[in-house]
């Protein structure tokens, strides 16, 4: 087995966190406090009562979660996701973990999609697999061509990796192009995975989300998700794995015993109340109007700085992946730029080469940069003002 790539992402937001005035180069959406869930509640006391944890038997095992707890995450789908589809897990991280040790082994081809969260790159290449990247384009808005998917196949091919919607970039599968994919898996035999943490932060004029890929009639197809990215609670340690079928279950309650074993009965408790009819409905209200909001602030930014920064309006998820140029139209390199600004303005970024481990890609990304939009307004507006700021020195300094 090979060795894990350095995960570049978190290292720099906790190196550089300290010393920032601002940050705004994460991707959850604004941490919730236990009072800001009763606050948030259609009925605050029995929210107040169901977070009562004092008399939790902490010895209690569950070898795939709560029937509660199953029964709200299977309610965040169709009607053809049950709670018996669903495992809890410790975050999307041990999902992901859980699904690629139960699914994948030595000598495995899968096939990702590019750019993607790190450990959706790294882990399978750890486990002995060969892995391909499927390039998204930003110049056809990030959005997967399936044709290219079609050549990446092998005889070895085992799994198809999507992220969807995507992080960094914003991207979402539509319903006709999440069908090709399937039928082009069908055709092979193959696994279908999506991570779909940031499901359903959707955004842009069409309120119809496009359906998550385990809703489609193809039995080899597993997603995970958790409490982190849409639901402001990355603390809260829930994570799910969702499959509709039952040889895909069975393996992976079997790593899941290797893996976590059980998950935190107090952090499943609050798990449940927040994904309860009481509580989801405000919490995500109140997410995506943050994102609404974020992306109204980016979109008058981008454009009056369309002298150096150019990107593809992010239709899904927290995060938009921006490319900078400097002032005679070359890509900056994006490290020393999120460098400066923050030494010049204490705004912390992300710069997007860092996102992808240490395998020598770096490169792939160069110039760009991260920028998370759920966060509360006026923090957002503050911390353009910052950005904005540093681009007019730039623009001085090069006149």
């Amino acid at each position: 087995m090979g060795k894990l790539a350095t995960f570049h992402l978190p290292k720099w937001l906790e190196g550089h966190a300290q010393s920032a005035k601002h940050v705004m180069g994460g991707s959850a959406a604004p941490g919730l406090s236990l009072d800001d869930l009763v606050a948030l509640s259609s009925d605050p006391a029995k929210t107040e009562a169901a977070l009562q944890c004092r008399s939790l038997k902490l010895a209690s095992y569950s070898d795939r979660g709560s029937e509660a707890i199953r029964q709200h995450i299977s309610d965040l789908w169709s009607k053809d996701v049950l709670p018996e589809h669903v495992v809890t897990t410790t975050g999307t991280t041990g999902a992901n973990l859980t699904v690629f040790l139960s699914l994948l082994q030595v000598g495995d081809h899968v096939i990702s999609v590019y750019p993607t969260y790190p450990q959706l790159l790294g882990l399978p290449k750890r486990l002995g697999c060969e892995l391909s990247h499927w390039k998204l384009d930003p110049a056809n808005g990030w959005r997967p061509d399936v044709e290219e998917l079609r050549k990446l196949i092998k005889p070895a091919t085992k799994m198809i990796i999507l992220n969807n919607p995507s992080n960094p970039s914003g991207m979402r599968l539509d319903a006709d192009s999440q069908q090709k994919i399937v039928a082009i898996a069908r055709e092979h035999d193959i696994y279908v995975f999506a991570d779909e943490i940031f499901r359903p932060l959707y955004h842009g004029p069409d309120k119809i989300p496009p359906p998550s890929l385990v809703e489609h009639d193809y039995p080899k197809i597993v997603v995970t998700s958790s409490m982190s990215k849409v639901w402001g609670m990355p603390s809260v340690r829930i994570g799910w794995i969702i499959s509709r079928d039952r040889d895909i279950l069975d393996s992976i309650l079997n790593g899941r015993e290797y893996t976590l074993q059980n998950t935190s009965l107090i952090d499943e408790t609050i798990a449940t109340e927040a994904l309860s009819p009481r509580c989801r409905n405000a919490i995500l209200e109140r997410h995506l109007g943050n994102a609404d909001q974020g992306l109204r602030l980016l979109d008058a930014f981008v454009e009056k700085n369309s002298d150096f920064i150019s990107w593809t309006r992010p239709a899904a998820g927290a995060t938009s992946f921006i490319r900078i140029n400097d002032a005679s139209g070359e890509v900056v390199d994006d490290v020393e730029f999120c460098r400066e600004l923050l030494k010049d303005q204490g705004l912390l970024l992300t710069p997007g080469s860092l996102g992808f481990g240490d395998d020598g890609r770096q490169a792939d990304f160069r110039g760009y940069v991260r920028v998370q939009f759920t966060q509360a307004p006026e923090y957002l507006h503050r911390g353009l003002e910052l950005f904005d700021k540093f681009l007019e020195k730039k623009r001085n300094d090069s006149s």
